[in-house]
């Protein structure tokens, strides 16, 4: 069902909520808990209020997708469900989520390898630079002992073993960057760069998905990559939630199982994508004209 939200007074001093506190404060029902419930959100920026009144829960398995035009508040939105952007008003209860940000900027020169291996979840300790985890072919067993790094356990010479690499690696398969773990992260375009960051999400095995625009680098060959990537992430058995931006109504159309469509005055249309997305919703939405093609919506 889509709900219009209009705008209306709301108290000041909004909150994140992880997992763990809500499991301490709601014991009986906190196994039930959807990856993300969002209460009641108003959020500001620059001293403008960006949205308000925004009500929805993110369901295992659904795939969220928040539109919007230039400066709407679609990227402020993620960073407040990352717990990155303070809200003024409201709640998030969220599990800990894998964050992939708008952009990106790399200072190290880590290799693909090196960057993704960062960001494997259990993974509590420094890698020294000879201290690498091979991430083999699907159906292989890959196996890493980590010496005494920062936060080492029993001692010097205490090491971690971390499981089989081998979903880490049908990832990098997957998203067509397998034949990249030996170069450098500085040196990569700027699609392949976000399909790294993608595989990073990954790594981190959260039930919680925010991407921040996952495909604005991509040639239309990879957007499919990624899209059916995503559609997999979110099936049985993995059913990971994720919330998204993007711009290109035709990968979200194909992708996206619901919408929060964000308008210039700050009231929104939020459901499930089969549902509400027709012309006068992307024409309030974008302020421009829109028409089907071949079951389409493309700019006039």
């Amino acid at each position: 069902m889509s709900a219009k939200l209009l705008p209306e007074k709301t108290p000041s001093g909004g909150q994140a909520v992880h997992a763990d506190a809500l499991a301490t404060s709601r014991n009986s029902n906190a196994q039930q808990q959807p990856p993300l419930r969002v209460t009641n959100l108003r959020l500001e920026a620059a001293g403008r209020v960006l949205l308000q009144n925004l009500d929805f829960s993110a369901q295992a398995g659904e795939r969220w997708c928040v539109i919007g035009r230039n400066a709407a508040g679609k990227s402020t939105l993620l960073r407040a469900l990352a717990g990155l952007h303070a809200p003024s008003a409201g709640q998030v209860a969220a599990a800990k989520p894998a964050y992939l940000p708008q952009a990106t900027s790399d200072r190290f020169e880590l290799s693909v390898r090196e960057y993704v291996q960062l960001h494997v979840q259990g993974l509590r300790h420094t890698l020294l630079p000879t201290q690498t985890m091979p991430i083999q072919a699907a159906g292989q067993r890959a196996d890493v002992d980590v010496g005494a790094g920062a936060g080492a356990g029993a001692g010097a010479g205490a090491a971690k073993s971390i499981p089989s690499a081998d979903p880490l690696a049908a990832h990098c398969q997957a998203l067509d960057i397998a034949h990249l773990m030996e170069r450098p992260i500085t040196q990569l375009s700027g699609g392949e760069r976000q399909r790294v960051g993608l595989a990073a999400v990954a790594a981190q095995n959260a039930a919680l998905w925010l991407l921040d625009e996952p495909v604005s680098f991509q040639d239309p060959a990879h957007q499919g990559v990624v899209g059916r990537w995503l559609l997999a992430q979110s099936s049985a058995p993995n059913l990971k939630a994720i919330v998204m931006t993007a711009h290109d109504m035709a990968w979200v159309q194909s992708y996206a199982t619901h919408l929060i469509a964000i308008y210039d005055d700050m009231t929104l249309t939020l459901g499930k994508i089969s549902d509400i997305l027709d012309e006068k919703l992307l024409q309030a939405t974008f302020a421009c004209q829109w028409r089907q093609v071949g079951g389409v919506w493309v700019v006039v």
